[in-house]
C-alpha cells in the first residue's frame, strides 16, 4: 500500500482556504488545481479524519455523539455498496458520523475506520445505509492504524491512496512513517493569522514530532495561474 498526502497550503503555509488573499490571477481556482494535480497521480481513492469528512460531506453525513451501549464483538470487516466506485475512507473511530447514502455526490463509496469500541447498533446503521466499515485491531496506535490499513489492500483491493488531511491527520500518518510521498501545492496568496492551523501538525508536547523525517524533492513543477507543485519522496 503506498500512500500519498497531497495537499494544498497558502504561501505562508496555512491550511484555510476560505482566509488566503484574492488569487493575482484568477484563470484557475483552489479546486480546479487541486483536483487535476491529484489526477495525474492515479489511486484508488482518499483518506481524511472525521472533521474533514464531515465537512466535505454536509448534505448527506451528520456528527453526532457516539451512540451509547454496549461495545460490539462483531470485528469483521463489512463491504458494502461500493459498485466498482473508488473509495473515500475516513477515520472515525469514535462512530460520530452518520449517512445518508453511501456514496459521495463525487462518486467515491465510504468506508469507515471505527475503533473496536463502537456499538453494534452503530454497525448496523451503517450496513443498513450500505457503507462499508473496517474495525481496527486493538493495540498500539500506530498498530491499529497499519491493520486499518491492510484491510483496504486485502478486503477493497486498495494499492494507493492520496491522504488529504485534516492537519492532524497528515501530521499523525508522517509521524507514524506511513506517508510514502508528500506532495504539496503551494497557493499564490497569503493568510497571516498564526491561529488558523498549518497544513500538517501535530498534538504532542514534543518539540520536534516530525523531526525522524527527510524530505527527497522529487519533482517540481508550476501549475494552473501561478500554483508550485511540489513533490517529496519521504525517508525516515
Amino acid at each position: 500500500m503506498k500512500i500519498t498526502c497531497h495537499m494544498i497550503m497558502s504561501a505562508d503555509g496555512r491550511l484555510l482556504s476560505k482566509y488566503w488573499s484574492p488569487l493575482y490571477n484568477d484563470a484557475c481556482g483552489v479546486g480546479d488545481v487541486y483536483e487535476a494535480t491529484a489526477a495525474k497521480m492515479p489511486a484508488d481513492g482518499w483518506i481524511v479524519g472525521r472533521n474533514t469528512m464531515a465537512e466535505y460531506g454536509e448534505d448527506l453525513i451528520e456528527e453526532r455523539e457516539p451512540m451509547e451501549g454496549p461495545k460490539t464483538m462483531h470485528t469483521m470487516t463489512f463491504v458494502g455498496k461500493r459498485e466498482g466506485r473508488p473509495l473515500a475512507v475516513v477515520f472515525d473511530v469514535q462512530g460520530r458520523l452518520h449517512y445518508k447514502s453511501p456514496t459521495l455526490p463525487s462518486g467515491e463509496h465510504i468506508v469507515a475506520i471505527l475503533g473496536s469500541h463502537v456499538t453494534r447498533a452503530y454497525q448496523k446503521e451503517l450496513e443498513d445505509v450500505g457503507v462499508s466499515y473496517i474495525m481496527r485491531t486493538p493495540g498500539t496506535k500506530k498498530e491499529e492504524t497499519e491493520s486499518a490499513l491492510k484491510h483496504l489492500e486485502s478486503d477493497f483491493n486498495a494499492k494507493h491512496l492520496l491522504l488529504e488531511g485534516g492537519a492532524l491527520t497528515c501530521g499523525t500518518f508522517i509521524g507514524m512513517g506511513l506517508v510514502d510521498e508528500l506532495s504539496l501545492i503551494i497557493y499564490p496568496g497569503l493568510d497571516g493569522n498564526s491561529a488558523h492551523p498549518s497544513v500538517i501538525e501535530c498534538r504532542t508536547e514534543e518539540p520536534s514530532p516530525l523531526k525522524n523525517n527527510r524530505l527527497e524533492l522529487i519533482d517540481c513543477e508550476t501549475v494552473g495561474s501561478g500554483f508550485v507543485w511540489l513533490r517529496y519522496k519521504m525517508h525516515r
